[in-house]
């Protein structure tokens, strides 16, 4: 073979290869482009971690049972025992005492109390006294009632928020004169020595 043939011959092999290598070449992306869509495709039908399909059964389970709260109130028997011995102790006869756990109640689809949240303990006092026409007396009388009971502290009953105490004083034709106040208000005018009508004015305010 000459070479004037040979030359041709081989510049047609070299052009033949690279036409070749070149369509190697070019699909070599679309190989890699399938293989990281169907990747993409596992990674989302295939939870990448357990917990987190396990918060959604959770969540799912919640949803299911939906409740309803309500404002509820709840005796507490052994509580008002404590406070009417107390009572008792110091030497008030006529004098009745109630503490309640005052909360929310969790109500389900059913209709039924699933649980009780308690968020304070209120204290409720009724008390026969003679005549209403002396707020002088009634107020030193208060100061001695709740000086009695506070000797629970608030954080040794149920519930984080100190609550509310009622005083209902009733007179001997039946006349009614009710409190309705908050504990620590109370706590806050028996430390700084305000007694009497002065006292009475005050509680009557909350």
């Amino acid at each position: 073979m000459t070479k004037k043939k040979f030359f041709p011959i081989l510049l047609i092999g070299l052009f033949f290869a690279i036409f070749l290598n070149s369509c190697q070449f070019l699909q070599i992306p679309q190989s890699l482009e399938e293989n990281f869509s169907l990747d993409s495709k596992s990674r989302t039908n295939t939870p990448a971690n357990p917990d987190t399909q396990s918060l959604s059964i959770t969540s799912s389970n919640w949803s299911e049972t939906p409740c309803a709260y309500t404002w509820a109130s709840q005796s507490l028997p052994e509580e008002s025992q404590q406070m009417d011995q107390l009572l008792k102790q110091a030497g008030f006869e006529n004098v009745r005492v109630v503490a309640e756990a005052f909360g929310e109640n969790c109500i389900n689809a059913e209709g039924q109390n699933v649980r009780f949240a308690v968020m304070q303990t209120d204290v409720r006092l009724f008390v026969t006294v003679g005549s209403l026409s002396n707020p002088a007396e009634l107020g030193e009388l208060a100061a001695s009632l709740l000086n009695t009971i506070f000797q629970i502290p608030a954080t040794a009953l149920p519930g984080t928020q100190p609550g509310y105490v009622g005083i209902q004083f009733t007179g001997s034709q039946q006349e009614v004169l009710n409190l309705w106040f908050k504990r620590d208000w109370a706590e806050r005018l028996l430390q700084s020595g305000i007694r009497g009508e002065e006292l009475l004015r005050e509680l009557q305010r909350k």
